[in-house]
Parts: C-alpha cells; sequence; structure tokens
C-alpha cells in the first residue's frame, strides 16, 4: 500500500499545471501521518519554498515589467523616427517638384526675345513646365519693381505691388538666397487662406536684380497630411525654419502662425545645425515632457518635428503593468495568467506580422505598376533594365529597347481635355501589349506619354518588326488627332540595339533609344527609326515643339526639337 500512494502521488503530479502545490498537498498528507516531525520540517521547507515562489514571481514579474517598459521605448522611438522621416521626405519630395517649376520659369523668362513674342505664346513658354497639385496656387513672375508680370492662372497678371513680402524681398537683397521660403501669411488671390511661398531669383547678365519667380502653397497642404496622422492627446508636429519661424503646427493653433513661438525655443536650441535626431525635452505652454525626433526637410532650412508626450508613449505599458500586477498579486493563478497571456500576446503579433507581410506584397504590386495603363511603371522599368543588361552581358547577347511617345500629345489634350488624352494613353499601352508577346519581353509607362519596351535576345530586323507592328497597331486605333501632321493618333518610335559588356551601365541603351526617338521625331513622326542612321536616311527636318530627348536643351532657332 505504501509503495501504491506514492506512484499515485507521481501521477497527480505529473499532467497539473499547479504542480507544486498539488504535489506538496499529497506529500504534506502523507508525511503527516507518518512523522510528526518530518511534517513540521516538510511544513518549514513548502513555507520557505512558497516565499521562495512569491519572490521568484514577483522578480520574474519585475524583470518583464521592464523588458515590456524598453520595448514601448523602443517601439515608440522607432516609429517616431520612422513617421517624421517620412512626413520630411514627402514634403522634400512635394518642394522639389515646385521648385523645378520655379526653375523652369526662370529659365523661360530670362531667354532672349520672350518679352517680343505674343502673350498667349509667352505664357505657354513660362508656365508650360508648371506642377499642378490641390494645393499649389498660382505661379508668378514679379518684376525688379515688385510688380506681378506673369501669373500662371491667367494671361493678364493681377495688379499686386508684393515689394513688401520677405519672398521678394529676401531675393532683392541677396543673389545667394537660392530657394527661399517665405513666412506664412494671408494670401491675396484667396482672401482669407493662409498660404506661403517659395521663390528663386532671376538675375539679369550684368548680376543685377531682375525679378523673381514665386509660387504660393497652401497651409491647408500641411493640413490634410497632418490629419491622417494620429499624434495622441499631447502629440505635436511642427514645420519650422532654422531662424525659429513656425511655418505649420499640428494641432493647429490659430489660423497662421507667425512670428517666433518663444515655446519652441528649447528645442530649437536643443536641435542647433543637427539634420535629424531624437530627445526628450519638456516644451510648448502646456509644459509636457515629449519624445521629440525631427529632420531636415531635403536641402531647404525647413525642420520637421514630431513630439509624442511621455505619456502617451508609456499609456500601453501602464495598462499591461496593472494587469500583470494584478496577477502577480493571484500567486495561485499567476502562472496561468502568464502564459494566457503570453499565448495572447504571440497569436496577436504573428497575425500582426501575417497582416504586414500581405500589406507588403499587395504595396510591392501598386508601387511597380503605372496606376493608369495598368502596365509597369517607371520604378520597375529601371529595375527590370538593370536584370536584362546583366543577362545579355553573361549571355553575350543582344538586348533591343524601344522608345515610344505620342506624336502631339498635348495637342491632343488641349483639344479633348485629360480625361480623353488618359483613355488615349491606356490604348496605346493596351496596343503595345498586344504587339509584344513573348514572356521575357517587358512594357512599361517610361513618363508622361513616353512608353519603353525591353526585347531581350532581339536583333535588329526583330527589333525593327516589333517597333513597326506597335506603330501600324496604334495608327489601326483611328484616334482622331488634329494636332498631328496626319490627323490621326500616331507613334514615333526608336529603336536601340545593343550587346551589353561586362560592368557597362544601362545609360547607354536608354540614350541610344532616347536618340533614335528623337531622330523619329525630328523625320516628321509617325514612324520608326533605329540608332545611328545617317542624316540622308533622316530626310528633312521638322521642327518639334513637343519633344526634346532626356537631357538635350531644346533649339531655340527651331522652337524646341
Amino acid at each position: 500500500m505504501p509503495e501504491a500512494a506514492g506512484n499515485h502521488a507521481r501521477t497527480i503530479c505529473a499532467p497539473t499545471t499547479f504542480a507544486p502545490a498539488i504535489c506538496a498537498n499529497t506529500i504534506f498528507a502523507n508525511a503527516t501521518s507518518a512523522h510528526p516531525t518530518r511534517a513540521s520540517a516538510l511544513i518549514r521547507w513548502l513555507t520557505a519554498f512558497g516565499l521562495c515562489l512569491t519572490i521568484g514571481i514577483v522578480a520574474v514579474g519585475s524583470i518583464v515589467l521592464l523588458g515590456l517598459r524598453q520595448d514601448t521605448w523602443r517601439q515608440a522611438s522607432v516609429a517616431s523616427e520612422n513617421l517624421a522621416t517620412a512626413l520630411a521626405d514627402n514634403i522634400a519630395r512635394d518642394l522639389a517638384t515646385y521648385d523645378l517649376s520655379l526653375q523652369g520659369a526662370r529659365d523661360a523668362v530670362s531667354t532672349d526675345g520672350i518679352g517680343d513674342v505674343l502673350p498667349q505664346l509667352r505664357h505657354i513658354a513660362i508656365f508650360d513646365r508648371a506642377a499642378s497639385a490641390e494645393f499649389l496656387g498660382s505661379l508668378m513672375v514679379v518684376g525688379p519693381d515688385g510688380k506681378v508680370t506673369d501669373s500662371s492662372t491667367s494671361l493678364t497678371p493681377p495688379t499686386f505691388d508684393l515689394s513688401d513680402r520677405d519672398y521678394v524681398r529676401v531675393q532683392r537683397e541677396r543673389n545667394d538666397a537660392g530657394l527661399f521660403i517665405s513666412a506664412p501669411y494671408l494670401s491675396r488671390l484667396r482672401p482669407g487662406d493662409p498660404s506661403f511661398s517659395i521663390s528663386r531669383r532671376i538675375t539679369r547678365p550684368d548680376g543685377s536684380f531682375g525679378g523673381a519667380v514665386v509660387g504660393s502653397l497652401r497651409l491647408a497642404y500641411f493640413r490634410a497630411m497632418f490629419d491622417m496622422i494620429d499624434v495622441g492627446v499631447n502629440g505635436r508636429i511642427v514645420v519650422m525654419n532654422r531662424d525659429g519661424q513656425v511655418i505649420a503646427r499640428h494641432p493647429a493653433a490659430g489660423l497662421v502662425p507667425i512670428g517666433r513661438d518663444g515655446a519652441m525655443a528649447p528645442v530649437m536650441d536643443r536641435i542647433g545645425s543637427a539634420e535629424s535626431g531624437q530627445f526628450t525635452i519638456p516644451y510648448g505652454v502646456d509644459g509636457v515632457e515629449r519624445l521629440v525626433s525631427f529632420r531636415q526637410i531635403g536641402p531647404t532650412p525647413l525642420v520637421l518635428i514630431f513630439g509624442t508626450s511621455l505619456a502617451d508613449v508609456y499609456a500601453p505599458w501602464w495598462r499591461k503593468a496593472l494587469a500583470l500586477g494584478s496577477m502577480l498579486g493571484l500567486l495561485a493563478l499567476g502562472n496561468l495568467g502568464l502564459c494566457v497571456l503570453f499565448r495572447r500576446e504571440m497569436i496577436r503579433r504573428l497575425a500582426a506580422e501575417a497582416a504586414l507581410t500581405v500589406a507588403a506584397q499587395e504595396l510591392s504590386v501598386i508601387a511597380s505598376t503605372d496606376a493608369l495603363t495598368d502596365v509597369a511603371n517607371r520604378r520597375a522599368f529601371d529595375a527590370a533594365l538593370d536584370r536584362a543588361m546583366r543577362s545579355a552581358s553573361r549571355m553575350q547577347g543582344p538586348l533591343a529597347m524601344l522608345m515610344l511617345d505620342a506624336d502631339c500629345f498635348k495637342l491632343f489634350n488641349d483639344t479633348f481635355g485629360h480625361p480623353a488624352g488618359d483613355e488615349v494613353l491606356q490604348n496605346i499601352a493596351a496596343s503595345i501589349e498586344l504587339s509584344i508577346r513573348r514572356p521575357n519581353d517587358f512594357v512599361a509607362r517610361y513618363g508622361g506619354e513616353e512608353f519603353a519596351a525591353l526585347l531581350p535576345d532581339t536583333e535588329t530586323d526583330g527589333a525593327m518588326v516589333i517597333a513597326e507592328r506597335i506603330r501600324e497597331g496604334v495608327a489601326a486605333l483611328r484616334i482622331a488627332n488634329p494636332g498631328s501632321p496626319t490627323g490621326m493618333l500616331s507613334v514615333s518610335v526608336g529603336v536601340a540595339v545593343l550587346y551589353p559588356q561586362p560592368g557597362q551601365g544601362h545609360e547607354v541603351l536608354v540614350a541610344q533609344a532616347d536618340a533614335a526617338l528623337f531622330n523619329a521625331k525630328r523625320a516628321g513622326r509617325n514612324r520608326v527609326v533605329l540608332h545611328a542612321m545617317t542624316a540622308d536616311e533622316l530626310g528633312p527636318l521638322n521642327p518639334l515643339p513637343d519633344y526634346a530627348p532626356h537631357g538635350i536643351r531644346r533649339p531655340a532657332a527651331h522652337g524646341g526639337v
């Protein structure tokens, strides 16, 4: 019987979650009936074991809580830094796009003879490359006297004197101001609408001040961007100049935050001249201590500051700490509580990781596809071209590239509107895909009305056949284009064939195909031209106001090629 009782005790201990408590009860019952002294020692041992177990649970729980606190801080730090980087990069990218419009207008205004052309042609020449966006206001050319001479929104410029604006004053006083970002102001064109301006100086040949090109951007641009972000109860997003001038803030503290914000002075002092970083500091009129992540916005003097209050950072951790602390008070249920919490946390993390994996895959497809035409975009084309160049170099075979451009497409857009132009681009993309049938061939929208195709392991004759098939396929669509020489929609195709050598960059093939397309345009459009054709083969030259190869300035004598 004693042996049987011992076996029974081992059976109970083996599968039970709370093994110490059940085994202790069994052993204690057997020991008490046989040896009272041993039972007293066992009580002391079990008491000490229970105390040690309690201390151990508290110690393990404390370690876990400290780890969770560190993880919470680390995650908040990484998330804050990533968000600040993403916002700053997005703003920098938009400002760079608008700056290109300023530079294009400035170059056009500085062109000799621009003042002698008709107002309509002058307006097109100056603002042809002007970007358009929801929050981008008018693009204006301001003369040396501060008066508006040209406006992108009207052939008749507004009768404004902007000599008092800082974006004119700074450009007049400093010939090295470059891209200047003004303080916020209330727009005169849109009464009551807070805006800020970016400007570039127009310098005369003798170095004197010739005016400025100014573009306005509504502060609603920042509001729309920041409203999509949950900054928490005490979170703040601020865009500032290095000199302490607030450009925008979220949540907004007024329509136009003009002047230095004294509450932000400690933050700017900590930032100094650094381009990016992170620190904690109490700031603002509320004096809340925040985790500050900052990043300079591109090459501009603007700094984006993202502040998250420490209370918001640790709020999730406090919730976990209270829950775990309650469980630590229940020693009998501590083990089970930790197991349940761990299992729930692991399922949540696995589910989050699975969701992120699916989202990443979907984002990868979106990022490589042109939304309008459903063919590959420029980013995917560059990657495909790099792979094709390496493959052709390794196999010592040819690689053909076709560069296509819709003839007189701008005139088509001006005549029928952008929706019709979008439909034409979709039809061209579909026609190209029907003409290119091999699995390894690659089609992409190169930009605007330009398309590109890669034909691996294709000689000159084969590439010319494919190019002619595409040209004929587009012509067969029979889409009217009054601005085209043929009166119908057509494409010009440049063909280049290269035997890539090890280490050779893909820029060579792109330049050859682009030059061939340029020659096709010069030769009269609606044709296929192979790279390196002679002048006699090209025939008479035609002025092309709507096309020039990448990186080549349009000759003024021909009105653009």
